[in-house]
């Protein structure tokens, strides 16, 4: 048997360890004291910091994971944190989150967020109890609710909610909401809006039904309005153009305003031709029936520059599409200066669609050009009434694009057909970067006809990236010759081929790779043709001479004579 235990030296030691314990933790303490993150954020700068890091990000962002580490880093950061409301006025954004946070609420404005997007877990096991619901309208009644966000779930749940929300044999309460977002075409929210005078009310948006009007009480009660946006969905009972031109007019500080098909009045705006002044305007989106677009356009009196700009007609004819569109496509493009430097063209028949995006091109010292989008962005959309022929809808482009100085263009995208395509690029010599989808690699592709006027000129003369997505088959052959025509004289392409899968065959891969810059194939290769035989495969057929001969000689077998044809 061992030496005896001397229980009374093990407890000395235990309390020498827990002593020395407690010495580290003030040491510790008196470090981060003297850390420029305590003793040089204020407590309020710090607070504001933890609540950026938990709360929403965008409209139905989700809580970060581990957003509330921030507690754990010392006790300087958990007192900051602990005397921080708006840290627990954040119930979370989903139904089982508000139910596990409702009871610690502070007393700071509440961020009501509800999305489906976030629920992980489901909430068949969590329902909207009465305590829940009290905890609700207790925060309404106190008017302590920043923002209203509902998106997605059942209407039941939503209208349960709303009713929450709403104050019950009163008259028009005011409201500090800022913003309310509603996204369910089934939940009619029409008594919550009318209930409440909403002075601060900054963000507006719904997908929402209402069914009363509610316009004529937004033009009395709202005047803040910084984001208007009105969905196409169960708005049964629109805006006439005279309500909505009053609601911007008696918000002058909108900044973004969005109006999608059904939102797009028919009336005259009570027969008044003044222009509504919406000078603080960067974003509008429209998106309608042709004629009531283009009146409600001509009646906003918004800025010269603005950073986006999106307008998408319906029911009209190819006529009023190149007619009208046109004109004032160009006007958007000669006001707005930002436009002169470089522009990017999007060009599509399918559907039918043109836009313009300013863009900056810079070398990036590689292969490809590096593109650093910045504002305006316009775009200008329309589909016509009736169903037009690939070759109506491929002079539409051409049409509209004349409208577009060619001189500024250096980017070009476009699925409309090759021949539409060269018609279109032709008048814009200083594209640098070409990117086409469903391209056919036909005869004399990108290339001039060699019978016309400019036949020895060359289509792209500027061109050092093109990228082909799509491509609708498997003919190789007219590539080469238009990239030995390309980059004769010195001149560098880059050549990047994407989409879906297509045969290409090592031959033509290696005499690719001699005609440009850099090669990028970023697609499924198809197996299987008489250049690409397996050795097994040769010995099998070695009786065919003229399927050998094309395995045997490759590219030159079979690619030279393009090359031997147009003289390269």
């Amino acid at each position: 048997m061992g030496p005896e235990i001397n229980i009374d030296s093990i407890r000395a030691f235990e309390k020498q360890i827990e002593q020395g314990a407690g010495d580290v933790i003030q040491l510790r303490r008196a470090r981060n004291s003297l850390l420029n993150i305590s003793t040089r954020v204020p407590p309020e700068v710090l607070g504001y910091i933890f609540r950026w890091n938990i709360t929403p990000e965008g409209d139905f962002g989700g809580l970060r994971i581990g957003s509330y580490n921030f507690l754990l880093v010392c006790h300087h950061w958990f007192k900051v944190a602990s005397r921080t409301p708006e840290l627990w006025s954040f119930w979370g954004n989903t139904l089982r989150q508000w139910s596990q946070r409702y009871q610690r609420s502070g007393t700071a404005p509440l961020d009501l967020v509800l999305s489906q997007y976030h629920d992980m877990g489901g909430t068949k096991d969590i329902h909207f109890d009465e305590p829940l619901r009290d905890a609700l309208r207790d925060r309404a009644a106190r008017d302590t609710i920043r923002c209203i966000h509902l998106e997605g779930w059942d209407t039941d749940l939503l209208r349960s909610i709303v009713s929450s929300l709403t104050p019950g044999g009163e008259g028009i309460r005011y409201s500090s909401v800022e913003s309310v977002i509603i996204t369910d075409d089934d939940l009619d929210i029409s008594d919550f809006l009318t209930h409440h005078h909403f002075p601060k009310l900054r963000h507006l948006r719904l997908f929402a039904t209402t069914k009363i009007s509610i316009w004529d009480h937004l033009v009395a009660h709202s005047a803040a309005l910084t984001t208007l946006s009105l969905v196409v969905g169960g708005l049964s009972t629109a805006p006439t153009t005279s309500q909505l031109l009053s609601i911007l007019a008696s918000n002058p500080q909108l900044r973004s305003l969005g109006l999608s098909r059904s939102m797009i009045p028919h009336d005259d705006g009570g027969g008044s031709k003044l222009r509504v002044p919406l000078h603080h305007l960067k974003n509008l989106y429209l998106n309608g029936d042709f004629h009531p677009v283009l009146r409600l356009l001509d009646r906003l009196d918004h800025p010269v520059t603005m950073d986006q700009i999106g307008v998408t007609v319906f029911d009209c004819t190819a006529e009023e599409i190149s007619g009208i569109l046109g004109p004032c496509l160009q006007d958007y493009i000669r006001r707005d200066h930002r436009f002169q430097n470089a522009l990017g063209i999007l060009a599509s028949s399918s559907p039918y669609s043109i836009s313009v995006d300013g863009i900056i091109i810079t070398d990036a010292n590689g292969p490809t050009l590096s593109l650093t989008r910045r504002p305006p962005s316009l775009t200008f959309g329309a589909m016509p009434k009736d169903q037009l022929t690939p070759e109506a809808l491929d002079k539409l482009s051409t049409d509209l694009a004349a409208y577009i100085p060619g001189e500024h263009v250096v980017c070009f995208d476009g699925n409309m057909r090759l021949d539409a395509v060269k018609q279109i690029i032709a008048v814009m010599p200083k594209i640098q970067e070409l990117h086409l989808f469903n391209a056919t690699l036909s005869d004399r592709f990108l290339q001039l006809d060699p019978y016309g006027p400019l036949a020895n000129a060359k289509l792209l003369p500027s061109l050092r990236y093109l990228h082909l997505e799509d491509i609708n088959d498997n003919d190789w052959c007219p590539l080469i010759p238009y990239l030995a025509h390309q980059t004769s004289g010195g001149q560098v392409v880059s050549l990047r081929i994407t989409g879906k899968p297509v045969h290409v065959c090592p031959p033509v891969v290696e005499s690719i790779k001699d005609l440009v810059q850099e090669f990028i194939l970023e697609l499924t290769l198809v197996e299987g043709c008489s250049l690409c035989l397996s050795q097994e495969d040769e010995k099998r057929i070695d009786d065919d001479e003229d399927r050998w001969s094309i395995c045997d000689l490759g590219k030159e077998h079979q690619y030279r004579p393009w090359v031997d044809d147009y003289g390269f």
